[in-house]
């Protein structure tokens, strides 16, 4: 008698390898999305909070107040104390004065008119290219505003979805 297996063996275990691939794979990448989006709301609240410092030690109740006293490019990221030469996210640069590129997001605070409402993430790479994730400042909220090609995109963030941001 010869050992080895059947080619029924063979298919079966081959026929549960990828039936089991086709489930596991689309729930890794939403896994995979989760943890991009909460690192961009670790970012995004740490912006806020290093903005409103910022105003703080200039006598301003709000970045917002500040920003719309003495411009946007006189208190820009590179004024605010979590970006230090030695203290960036890793694998971000900052561009322009109020744009933090890093691998997953785009970074900005989003200024409409006299308030800056939001601070802003973009995110940069498929899937879900283009998508937002917005710091709601007058709320302390996340949020999330879809791009037209990812319709999906907020439901595997697991976040509310708010529209009218553009970056």
């Amino acid at each position: 008698m010869k050992k080895g297996f059947t080619l029924m063996e063979l298919l079966t275990v081959v026929l549960i390898v990828a039936i089991l691939s086709g489930v596991a794979l689309p729930q890794y990448r939403k896994v995979i999305e989760k943890a991009h989006v909460s690192e961009a709301q670790s970012i995004l609240r740490t912006i806020y909070d290093s903005s409103e410092r910022l105003a703080g030690e200039f006598g301003y109740r709000s970045y917002g107040a500040l920003v719309n006293q003495k411009g946007e490019s006189n208190y820009s990221f590179a004024r605010m104390d979590m970006f230090d030469a030695d203290n960036l996210p890793s694998d971000c640069s900052l561009y322009q004065y109020n744009l933090l590129e890093c691998p997953s997001f785009s970074y900005k605070p989003y200024v409409v008119g006299n308030s800056i409402p939001y601070v802003a993430a973009k995110k940069l790479n498929t899937p879900y290219k283009d998508t937002l994730i917005l710091f709601d400042r007058n709320e302390q909220q996340i949020y999330c505003q879809e791009a037209k090609s990812g319709a999906e995109a907020c439901d595997v963030f697991g976040l509310d979805t708010r529209s009218g941001v553009s970056f």
